[in-house]
């Protein structure tokens, strides 16, 4: 194991994917799905919420009425 964080070598393949990603302009599908994720990750499934009904809520707060994905 390294003594520090300095000895430490990356990838240069993995560098190479993170600066792809990082230049990637994120699709409004792409940030909708993003959006649906965090916020059913914060509400919890335990209450009953479907990811279906997060997405739904979503859209209607967007204005997109009778949107169906």
């Amino acid at each position: 194991m390294a003594k520090n964080f300095l000895d430490l070598n990356t990838s240069p393949d993995l560098l190479l994917a993170l600066k792809g990603a990082s230049q990637h302009k994120q699709t409004a599908e792409e940030v909708l799905e993003q959006r649906v994720s965090f916020v059913y990750g914060s509400v919890g499934s335990k209450n009953g919420v479907t990811r279906e009904q997060v997405r739904k809520l979503i859209l209607e707060q967007e204005g997109v009425q009778g949107a169906k994905r």
